[in-house]
């Protein structure tokens, strides 16, 4: 099956869009946030698959766009919880030429907190055409750091 480009929306175009976004994410605005992906060689499963303690890989530096929520304070039984979530936006081009892609379960560091991604999702279609994928928004809520066993990144 031939995969058919939009009449009106030339190559050249989003060729054009790509790179004006990949300058303004990673030389203009310089927001990143440093990902640790599971260390399945180092996280012990039980027979399920399940784990009671996951071990993480190095951490990795990726650019994105960074949009953030205010935290609100909920109050238990057990005491009150900070709850926040963060969006990231990140350059599906600039994530193919490092060989890299947030997945769920990966945690983020940024701001001096750390952050469980829970979603990914690749909502950006230049023209709404599925041939011009131009971003993947990773959504992910804060994480404890006692519940993390992570191997920080050398800085």
């Amino acid at each position: 099956m031939a995969i058919y480009k939009p009449f009106f929306i030339p190559q050249k175009e989003v060729d054009m869009i790509d790179a004006l976004n990949e300058e303004l994410i990673d030389d203009i605005l310089g927001q990143y946030v440093d990902i640790y992906k599971v260390s399945l060689d180092d996280t012990s499963a039980n027979i399920y698959g399940e784990s009671q303690a996951k071990v993480y890989q190095t951490g990795f530096r990726v650019n994105c766009l960074i949009s953030w929520e205010e935290p609100t304070y909920d109050q238990t039984d057990a005491g009150s919880d900070l709850n926040s979530n963060l969006e990231l936006y990140f350059h599906r081009n600039t994530l193919d030429e490092a060989n890299f892609a947030p997945e769920i379960g990966d945690i983020c560091n940024w701001n001096n907190f750390y952050w469980e991604i829970n979603n990914v999702t690749e909502p950006t279609l230049i023209g709404g055409h599925q041939a011009f994928n131009h971003m993947i928004k990773a959504i992910a809520n804060r994480s404890r750091l006692s519940n993390l066993q992570i191997e920080e990144r050398p800085r």
